[in-house]
């Protein structure tokens, strides 16, 4: 609807622009800045941005916190504002706060001391701490493993 643009942010990404895939998702979350706190939902979501939606047309600065429900944190910058809808790039590393923060801790020492393929299963329990770019590194490195594992194979199976 034409009448709910807030028209000093208008500026909708074009989606050939997006460096990484966004995934569709539907999980609470919050916006915070200042000492304010909105609550929102997450319509999808890929390592580099997240579009969400609130109950209302709410005016958010261009700087904000997005804390997911898994526990991530995302530093944000908002790209654009639709009504209810905004879209946030993220910026900086993804913070984990409070118990997710512990269990990251747990599942780095199980990296280290029992393997990848158990600190990704820790991870997959975790959900990812719905960290899109954690669930791709895991991925990558599980594939990495599995190409070196078939290379070893190769030569030592002749």
């Amino acid at each position: 609807m034409l009448a709910k643009l807030v028209p000093d942010t208008l500026s909708l990404p074009h989606p050939n622009k997006r460096v990484a895939k966004r995934g569709m998702v539907i999980k609470g979350a919050k916006i915070r800045f200042g000492g304010s706190v909105v609550d929102c939902i997450v319509l999808n979501i890929s390592s580099g941005g997240a579009r969400i939606r609130t109950d209302a047309v709410v005016p958010v600065p261009d700087r904000v916190d997005l804390c997911l429900s898994g526990g991530a944190t995302f530093a944000a910058v908002r790209r654009w504002t639709l009504g209810e809808q905004i879209g946030f790039q993220f910026i900086g590393p993804t913070l984990l706060t409070g118990e997710p923060a512990q269990q990251a801790r747990l599942i780095y020492e199980a990296l280290h001391d029992k393997g990848l393929a158990e600190a990704v299963r820790l991870l997959y329990l975790a959900r990812f701490f719905d960290d899109p770019h954690l669930s791709q590194i895991a991925e990558e490195a599980e594939a990495a493993r599995a190409r070196l594992e078939a290379a070893l194979r190769t030569r030592v199976e002749g």
